[in-house]
């Protein structure tokens, strides 16, 4: 049998002129052995078109069960809407309830670190009287709470003289209007003092982060150790916080 030029080889029965020109055959670029179209019947256009539509139909059972699926994977927190943070998507919400259910499941969460009801009830109803008259979340001022002052202790003083539920610097009191009483241990003015200072931090800071670090006294990281991951430490707790608040076992009876 004769034998090609060098330039030349052969793929099947097909002559290629270059190697080069192999891309162009229709092997593949690891066999180069060409491949045989199959033959198939021809299709009506009727069926055809019964087989685009049935599959646009199945493409959007599919696209409807998945939205129905990460819907329901997806579960919202109790936070109030229009606040005035900026907030985390985590902890953001889309309907508020009434303010009766707010105090209970405020106090829900709040029963998790103390087991004195009465107090936990009267948090839970200082929180969100104060967290509605500065357009506050709750859920936030629970994770601002629990970092100050885990054990819900009225009368618990820092090493730097902070004092009360949410440890409230003693020069503040008798200087934030709406709060009267200059009592730090009193339950409701510590939380109406800790509140005011939270919405003007957050009013003048460029960021909720900011504004919870200059609460916590971390200007320039030197108040604390480890003082500057005090605001992701305060959101943590805030989201814990809102998911506990919607599982809370509420009855409107």
């Amino acid at each position: 049998m004769a034998t090609p030029p060098h330039d030349e080889f052969r793929v099947g029965e097909e002559l290629i002129n270059n190697p080069d020109d192999r891309r162009q055959s229709s092997g593949n670029v690891y066999t180069n052995v060409r491949r045989r179209a199959i033959e198939r019947p021809p299709v009506s256009r009727w069926r055809r078109i019964a087989r685009d539509v049935a599959q646009g139909l199945v493409a959007s059972v599919l696209l409807v069960a998945g939205t129905i699926w990460t819907l329901n994977q997806q579960k919202p927190k109790f936070v109030k809407p229009g606040e005035l943070l900026r907030l985390p998507a985590a902890i953001v919400a889309a309907k508020p309830v009434p303010l009766t259910e707010q105090v209970f499941r405020v106090s829900h969460v709040l029963r998790r670190y103390t087991k004195d009801t009465l107090r936990a009830n009267r948090i839970a109803g200082a929180l969100v009287r104060e967290g509605e008259r500065k357009n506050l979340d709750p859920a936030l001022l629970i994770g601002l709470l629990i970092a100050e002052n885990a054990k819900l202790d009225p009368y618990a003083r820092s090493n730097v003289s902070a004092r009360g539920i949410m440890q409230v610097m003693p020069f503040h009191a008798g200087k934030w209007k709406g709060c009267e009483s200059r009592d730090l241990a009193d339950i409701d003015s510590n939380i109406c003092y800790g509140t005011a200072i939270l919405a003007d931090f957050i009013k003048r800071s460029p960021n909720l982060q900011k504004a919870l670090l200059r609460y916590n006294g971390c200007v320039r990281g030197t108040n604390t150790p480890r003082c500057h991951t005090y605001s992701g430490k305060v959101l943590r707790y805030a989201d814990k916080a809102a998911s506990q608040m919607l599982l809370a076992p509420f009855s409107a009876e």
